[in-house]
């Protein structure tokens, strides 16, 4: 029925047997009824298809690859394979509220222009339980101001909330595979800048963290996922071409908060990447400095202090003692990002 059009619940996953089936039973009981929900298995060693199989229902639809796609291939996967009007890609550690569904289709249908839909979430780890919002009411962001709040504030999106019209991909393009860590805010960076988005409040996602997470993975255990968002950085100057002086702003504002994200991280997780220094986040640091670009006397004083910062927090970050004192100083046990 045109009211109540088909949703594409779809959940990539890889080895995640014991966390999937809670996914899997938050989608299929949401109000929204009109759904399809399709379990992607990038091919997993585990008992994944036992515990699909476990699940009664004929909306539910389960697809393994021949080889594993990766991260974001995988997500490509679930684009060809879904046939709703509108797709949600679920991560298979996290789960949704009964009416999340339901609540983004309306906000869909009550803005014809919104092609994008995020929400707030609960953010769940072993140790604590937070709700994380952006908005108290439902919020349009009308093209580009949503790229620019992208850019300029930490990106209030979080990625398993997302819901799109699916035909979207068609003008933007599938998830970049250059990007393994930050290719779903590149994908949303790409989108914003060209139609307006939307938060949608009363519905949630409960995301799940901890050291089983791709984000552990490229952002704890290994300095990848900064390398990325250096690059991602490049791809996007390059992206607006003359466009970009209109954007310098934000730009600034997105390359200073990474400078600080790497000088934190090499004082509190470079230590528990093997085969890495420390430092490596101050090398991340400088590269980005000498990435931003300034129009006023303002931003060059503003470039020079970021680099009376970078440099004695690289000095300090080059030894062992002050990294300890600053783990210390600031937690003692951390497991949500």
């Amino acid at each position: 029925m045109p009211d109540t059009p088909l949703v594409s619940i779809c959940i990539p996953t890889y080895n995640r047997a014991g966390m999937i089936g809670r996914a899997i039973e938050s989608a299929l009981a949401q109000s929204y009824r009109n759904i399809e929900v399709i379990v992607v298995d990038n091919n997993s060693n585990d008992n994944t298809a036992t515990v699909v199989a476990s699940h009664s229902d004929k909306r539910l639809r389960y697809v393994k690859n021949e080889r594993n796609l990766g991260l974001f291939g995988n997500c490509n996967r679930c684009i060809e394979l879904a046939t709703g009007t509108y797709l949600h890609i679920l991560h298979s550690d996290d789960f949704i509220d009964p009416g999340f569904t339901s609540r983004c289709v309306a906000f869909f249908q009550e803005h014809p222009s919104v092609v994008l839909t995020t929400t707030s979430a609960r953010i769940v780890t072993e140790t604590e339980d937070k709700e994380m919002s952006y908005n108290d009411t439902d919020r349009v962001y009308s093209a580009p101001d949503g790229f620019r709040s992208l850019l300029s504030a930490r990106s209030f999106i979080v990625c398993p909330s997302v819901m799109v019209r699916r035909d979207i991909y068609k003008e933007v393009g599938s998830f970049s595979l250059e990007y393994p860590y930050s290719s779903d805010y590149y994908q949303w960076l790409k989108i914003a800048r060209r139609y307006d988005i939307g938060f949608v409040s009363g519905a949630c996602l409960f995301y799940h963290q901890g050291q089983h997470s791709e984000t552990f993975r490229f952002m704890f255990s290994s300095p990848q996922g900064y390398m990325d968002m250096l690059r991602m950085f490049v791809q996007i100057k390059m992206d607006l071409g003359n466009e970009s002086d209109q954007y310098t702003g934000e730009l600034l504002a997105a390359q200073r908060r990474f400078i600080n994200d790497c000088l934190f991280a090499g004082f509190t997780r470079g230590d528990a990447m093997p085969g890495f220094s420390p430092s490596i986040f101050t090398g991340f640091s400088l590269t980005c400095w000498t990435m931003e670009k300034t129009d006023s006397i303002s931003q060059m004083f503003g470039k020079l202090r970021d680099l009376l910062i970078i440099l004695p927090a690289g000095l300090l970050i080059s030894w062992s003692l002050p990294r300890k004192m600053v783990r210390a100083l600031f937690f003692s046990r951390r497991d949500s990002y």
